[in-house]
């Protein structure tokens, strides 16, 4: 926010359409969700750098919200995708533009180089989105539904 404010730049109203946006940013959301499980397929365990990935979201991902409940993952999804997509978005992408953007998140959720990469690949997806419609929104709703059906399905509904 202090940057916004330092640079001038308007992040709010989020959206001039919020039912758009809002359907946007779910149906955005489906695309990284597909690739999330293809990544956990069975058929994927031989290709490495899939693989890494694979165990990066059963090993790490997975074991760090173990213990959380279902309103913890609601708000956590929800903070990260307001908050990363205020910075991500809304100040860097205006500022740096979206590859520069998309390299910095990638960089700011490396875990292992293929997460790294899948990441900065997702911040280039998600910052055309953001480009396209010129709301905030979508990129926040997008990164909400991501977050939340990827974490549920790893909490209840995969055992390792």
């Amino acid at each position: 926010m202090l940057l916004a404010r330092f640079w001038e730049l308007e992040l709010f109203p989020l959206t001039e359409n919020f039912f758009r946006d809002i359907i946007s940013g779910t149906f955005g959301a489906l695309f990284p969700l597909f690739l999330f499980f293809f990544f956990l397929s069975e058929r994927t365990k031989s290709i490495p750098f899939i693989a890494s990935i694979r165990r990066t979201l059963l090993e790490e991902v997975q074991t760090l919200f173990s213990h959380s409940q279902l309103f913890d993952i609601i708000i956590i999804s929800g903070l990260a995708g307001f908050a990363e997509e205020l910075f991500f978005r809304g100040i860097l992408q205006v500022k740096l533009g979206i590859i520069w953007a998309s390299i910095i998140f990638g960089l700011l959720h490396f875990v292992t180089p293929a997460y790294g990469i899948v990441a900065i690949v997702m911040g280039l997806y998600i910052g055309i989105l953001f480009h396209y419609t010129q709301s905030l929104l979508v990129p926040v709703q997008l990164h909400f539904i991501y977050d939340f059906a990827a974490l549920v399905y790893l909490k209840y509904f995969v055992r390792t």
